[in-house]
C-alpha cells in the first residue's frame, strides 16, 4: 500500500480503538440492532444538534447531541429503513432465505459522532477496531453496505472512509455535486437527485416567473455553500441577478445567532427584493421563518429547497402564510404501503434514551418548568407530525435505497432460481453489483447513473392554507424533469397569497416595451432605464441583441422605437404630381404663345414692328424659347442617362440662343450705337447689317462648347438615400457643378449685358422704344434666376427639378410676355400703330441725317 493509505489506516485504527472506550459508547446514543445472515448498516439523524429550539415563537436553548434533543423527521427515516428490511424478510421474491440485518447508529448532524459510527460499521469486531492487514480484498466488514447519512457534509466525511474499503454508501438526503466524483467517491450511490439539479430546477421556477431581482439564503456548511454557488450560475444563464446573499452561521449561538437572521431579513426586505431562495433544513429554516413573522415581513415569495420545503416543524408558528407565497423543490414522493401503520405501532419514547420525558425535565438543561412543559408539547407535536399522512418523500429514498442493496444482493447471490446461494460476500463484490440494479419498486424506476445517481427529477411544491387551519397543505403544482431539464407546473393551482390572488413581481426595473433597450443603472444588469431606439433603428426581436438598437439598412427607414425596419419607397418627379402637371400645362401654353407668334410673324413679317423687333432674327428666339420650353420634359418621370445629360445642355443654349439674339439688338438701339454722344464709327462692325447673324452664332457657339463638360464628365442617375426619411429619391447628379454653374453664370452676363445697353437706351424719346421691352425681359429673367441660385443649393427632395423647371418658366413667360406679346397685340389689334413713323429706325437703315444727329 502507498504510504497515504498507510497513514489513513493507522487513523482509523486510533479512531475506532477510542470509539471503544465507555465515553465513546455513551456518545454514539440511539443505536439500533438486528441480527441477520447479511446486515445493513444505516446512519440517521436521530438527535439534533442544533443548539435553539423554536417553542412557541422564542428560542429555548436545548442541548447538543450529548444532551440528547430529539429530531422527530431522522426518527421517521430510520422507521422507513427498518420497514423496508422487515418487508424484505417477510417475502419470498427477492431474498428467500436470506434474512437481513441493520445496525442503526446516529450522527447527531455532527460530524465527530458520524466518523465514530462509520468506523464502527467498517470493523469486523465487536471493538470498534478495523484489522490492520496488507491485502483488504478479502476483509470483512460487519456490514455489507451503508445507508446515509443524510447531510452531504457528513456523507462526503464518511465516504472518504467508505471508499478505502468500497463499501457500498447509498444516501437517501445527500445532495452536494461533490459525491458525484467517482474518482474521489468510488461507492458513493445515492436516491435522492444532486443540488445542480435542485438548483436548476429552482431556478426554472424564477425565469417562469420573469423574476429578476432575487435574494439566495443558505446555511454555513457545503449544502447552503454549494447551493447558492449552483444557483447562481443557473440564474447567470438565465440572466437573473441576485441582489443579496448571505449565509446562515453554524458557530453562533442566543442573541448573536437572533441577531444575524434579523439582520438577513432586514437586508432582503430593504434591497425591495420579493423572492428569496432558501438552501438550509428545516431547523434553520424554522428560525428564519419566525424571525420573519416577528419582523411582520409579508407578501414575499420564498423558495424552499428539497431541506424544508415539506418539512411539519412549521406547524407550531401562528400565521405563517402572512409571510406570503412558499414554493419549493421536494423530493418525489412514493408509495409504501403499510409504512404509516407501522410507525404508528412505534412508541419512540420507548426506544429513545433517555425519554423525552427526561429530556425536557433535566434542570441541567431547562430552567424553568415552563420551559420543560412547552419542550414536551413540541415533541408530542412533532411526532404527531412524523406519523400524519403526508406523502413519503426522503423516507421513500430511504425505503429504495434499502431496496437497491436487497438487489444487489439479489444478483451476487444468484436468487433467481427460487433460492439464494448464501456465501461470504465483501464489499467490493456488492459494489459492482449494485451500480448494476435496476428495478421498478411501486411505479418507480429505480437505477444509477455511472457517477451514483439518480435520474429522477423533483416536485414542485406550494404551501396551501385553508382557513384557519396554521398546518399547510403540500399540495404538488408541478414537476421537474432532471433527464429533458423541463419544468412543468400547473399556474392554477398555485396559492399566492396575494390579493386577487395575483403572481407577485420581482424586478429592479419594469420590464421595457418592445422597441425599447436598456441602459443599465450601476453594476447589474437587471437595473436599468427603458431608451428608445430611434428613428431609422431597431430592435432585432429575433436575435439575441435585444440591448442594442440596430441601424437600418441605407434603404429602409423604420419610425422610433420600432421593432423592424420599412422599405423606402423609390420618389421621382411624375407626371402625376401637382407641381408637374402646372408646369407641363405652362410649358404646353407657352409652345402654344411661341406657335402662335412664329405665325403672326411670318404674316405681318415685312411690317415695321416686326423688322423692327428683328426681322429674322426674332424667329430665332422664338425657336430658343421653344426649345427650352420642349427641355422642361426632360425634367419630369424617372431619370435615366440620357434625360440627366441633355437636359441641361437644351435647357441653357435654349436660353443662350434667345438672350443673344437681344444682345445684338440692344447693342443696336442701344446709346452705345444710335446715340449723338459717339460717333457711329465705334459700333461694332459685327453687329452690323448682315454680320449680326455671325455674332449670334458666335454667342450660341460658347456655351456649345462649354457643354463638352456633360460628355466627359457625364451626370449619373444617383439613389439619394438622405434627401427622406421615407423615399428613395432618383435624381440626377451633376458630375461637374462647375460646369453646370459656368452655363448659368454665361446666360446671367448676357442678360446683364442686355439690360444695361437698353437701361442707357431708355433716354431715346421715340414714340416706340426697343430697349424698354428688353430691359423688361431681362429684369424678368434676373428676378427668376435670382430666386433660382439660393433656393437651388437648399433645397432637397424629388421636387428640386421643379425649382428649374419653374424658373425656366418664369423666364421664357417673362420674354414672351415684355417682349413678343405686346408687338403681337399691336400685329392684331393695333394695326394703326404699325407704322414706320411710330418706330425707331432700324439701325441697319440709318439715314445719313440720322447719323449727323
Amino acid at each position: 500500500m502507498s504510504p497515504l493509505r498507510y497513514w489513513m489506516l493507522a487513523s482509523l485504527v486510533l479512531v475506532g480503538h477510542n470509539g471503544a472506550e465507555p465515553q465513546g459508547s455513551d456518545r454514539r446514543v440511539g443505536e439500533y440492532l438486528a441480527p441477520g445472515d447479511y446486515v445493513i448498516g444505516g446512519l440517521f439523524p436521530i438527535y439534533s444538534t442544533f443548539v435553539f429550539y423554536l417553542i412557541s415563537t422564542h428560542f429555548i436553548p436545548l442541548p447538543v447531541c450529548l444532551l440528547r434533543s430529539f429530531y422527530p423527521q431522522g426518527y421517521h427515516w430510520l422507521q422507513a429503513m427498518r420497514f423496508a428490511i422487515e418487508e424484505i424478510n417477510n417475502g419470498t421474491e427477492l431474498l428467500p432465505g436470506v434474512r437481513l440485518g441493520y445496525e442503526i447508529y446516529n450522527t447527531c448532524f455532527e460530524s465527530t459522532v458520524a466518523i465514530e459510527s462509520a468506523i464502527a460499521l467498517l470493523s469486523n469486531s465487536e471493538q470498534d477496531s478495523i484489522e490492520v492487514t496488507c491485502n483488504y480484498t478479502e476483509y470483512n466488514t460487519r456490514v455489507v453496505a451503508a445507508i446515509g447519512p443524510s447531510q452531504s457534509e457528513l456523507s462526503i466525511v464518511v465516504a472518504r472512509l467508505f471508499s478505502f474499503l468500497l463499501l457500498p454508501q447509498v444516501s437517501y438526503a445527500s445532495s452536494s455535486n461533490v459525491l458525484s466524483n467517482r474518482r474521489n467517491f468510488p461507492s458513493f450511490f445515492r436516491t435522492i437527485p444532486t443540488d445542480e439539479v435542485q438548483a436548476d430546477a429552482m431556478a426554472s421556477i424564477v425565469y417562469m416567473f420573469q423574476w429578476n431581482w432575487i435574494a439566495i439564503i443558505g446555511t454555513d456548511n457545503d449544502y447552503g455553500r454549494q447551493g447558492i454557488e449552483l444557483f447562481s450560475v443557473q440564474a447567470s444563464k438565465r440572466k437573473i441577478c441576485v441582489a443579496y446573499e448571505d449565509l446562515i452561521p453554524l458557530h453562533l449561538t442566543g442573541v448573536q445567532f437572533k441577531a444575524k437572521l434579523v439582520s438577513i431579513v432586514n437586508n432582503i426586505n430593504y434591497s425591495k427584493i420579493n423572492v428569496t431562495i432558501v438552501f438550509c433544513d428545516d431547523r434553520f429554516a424554522l428560525a428564519l421563518i419566525d424571525t420573519v413573522l416577528q419582523l411582520n415581513i409579508t407578501g414575499k415569495v420564498w423558495i424552499a429547497s428539497e431541506g424544508w420545503v415539506t418539512s411539519t416543524s412549521f406547524q407550531t408558528l401562528t400565521n405563517v402564510a402572512s409571510i406570503g407565497t412558499i414554493l419549493g423543490v421536494a423530493v418525489k414522493t412514493g408509495n409504501m404501503p403499510g409504512f404509516d401503520q407501522y410507525v404508528l405501532a412505534e412508541d419512540p419514547g420507548s426506544c429513545i434514551n433517555p425519554t423525552p420525558t427526561e429530556i425536557c425535565h433535566d434542570s441541567k438543561k431547562l430552567h424553568t418548568e415552563l420551559a420543560a412543559q412547552d419542550c414536551l408539547s413540541h415533541f408530542v407535536q412533532t411526532h404527531n407530525g412524523v406519523v400524519d399522512t403526508q406523502p413519503q418523500r426522503i423516507t421513500f429514498n430511504v425505503y429504495s435505497a434499502v431496496y437497491a442493496v436487497a438487489h444487489a444482493l439479489h444478483a451476487l447471490l444468484e436468487c433467481d432460481s427460487g433460492s439464494c446461494k448464501k456465501k461470504s460476500i465483501y464489499p467490493w463484490q456488492l459494489l459492482e453489483t449494485l451500480a448494476q440494479v435496476n428495478f421498478t419498486l411501486n411505479g418507480h424506476d429505480i437505477y444509477f447513473t455511472p457517477n451514483g445517481d439518480p435520474p429522477t427529477g423533483y416536485d414542485i411544491v406550494n404551501w396551501h392554507w385553508n382557513g384557519k387551519d396554521q398546518e399547510p397543505e403540500f399540495r404538488k403544482i408541478g414537476e421537474y424533469r432532471a433527464l429533458w431539464k423541463e419544468l412543468d407546473i400547473n399556474v392554477s393551482q398555485i396559492q399566492w397569497n396575494t390579493p386577487g390572488n395575483q403572481i407577485p413581481v420581482s424586478n429592479c426595473s419594469t420590464s421595457c416595451k418592445m422597441g425599447q433597450v436598456r441602459m443599465l443603472k450601476g453594476y447589474q444588469s437587471c437595473c436599468y432605464e427603458c431608451v428608445d431606439c430611434p428613428k431609422n433603428t431597431f430592435q432585432n426581436q429575433s436575435t439575441l441583441q435585444l440591448n442594442k438598437c440596430i441601424a437600418c439598412r441605407s434603404d429602409q427607414w423604420s419610425k422610433e422605437r420600432s421593432v423592424e425596419c420599412h422599405n423606402k419607397s423609390i420618389a421621382f418627379l411624375e407626371w402625376t404630381d401637382s407641381p408637374t402637371i402646372v408646369l407641363s400645362t405652362m410649358a404646353v401654353l407657352a409652345l402654344l404663345v411661341i406657335i402662335s407668334a412664329v405665325a403672326i410673324f411670318i404674316v405681318h413679317f415685312h411690317t415695321p414692328i416686326v423688322q423692327f423687333a428683328g426681322g429674322s432674327l426674332c424667329f430665332v428666339m422664338l425657336v430658343s424659347l421653344a426649345i427650352s420650353c420642349c427641355s422642361i420634359f426632360c425634367f419630369v418621370g424617372c431619370p435615366t442617362q440620357l434625360s440627366c445629360t441633355i437636359r441641361q445642355p437644351i435647357f441653357n443654349i435654349g436660353f443662350t440662343g434667345c438672350l443673344s439674339v437681344m444682345l445684338t439688338r440692344a447693342f443696336q438701339v442701344g446709346s452705345l450705337c444710335g446715340t449723338s454722344s459717339i460717333p457711329p464709327t465705334l459700333c461694332p462692325k459685327l453687329i452690323i447689317a448682315s454680320m449680326k447673324y455671325l455674332v449670334v452664332a458666335f454667342i450660341i457657339m460658347c456655351p456649345a462648347a462649354l457643354c463638352t463638360w456633360q460628355f466627359s464628365l457625364p451626370p449619373t442617375v444617383l439613389n439619394n438615400y438622405n434627401v427622406s426619411e421615407t423615399q428613395i429619391v432618383v435624381e440626377c447628379s451633376e458630375s461637374s457643378l462647375s460646369g453646370f454653374g459656368l452655363l448659368v453664370a454665361y446666360n446671367a452676363l448676357l442678360g446683364l449685358a442686355c439690360f444695361l445697353c437698353t437701361f442707357m437706351g431708355q433716354r431715346s424719346g421715340q414714340a416706340y422704344n426697343l430697349a424698354r421691352c428688353i430691359m423688361r425681359s431681362t429684369l424678368i429673367y434676373f428676378a427668376a434666376w435670382i430666386f433660382f441660385i439660393p433656393t437651388y443649393t437648399s433645397f432637397s427632395g424629388k421636387l428640386v427639378p421643379c425649382i428649374q423647371m419653374s424658373t425656366g418658366m418664369i423666364s421664357i413667360y417673362g420674354i414672351l410676355v415684355a417682349y413678343f406679346i405686346p408687338k403681337c397685340y399691336i400685329i392684331l389689334f393695333k394695326p394703326e400703330y404699325n407704322t414706320q413713323s411710330n418706330f425707331q429706325s432700324s439701325p441697319d437703315n440709318l439715314s445719313s441725317k440720322e447719323r449727323e444727329q
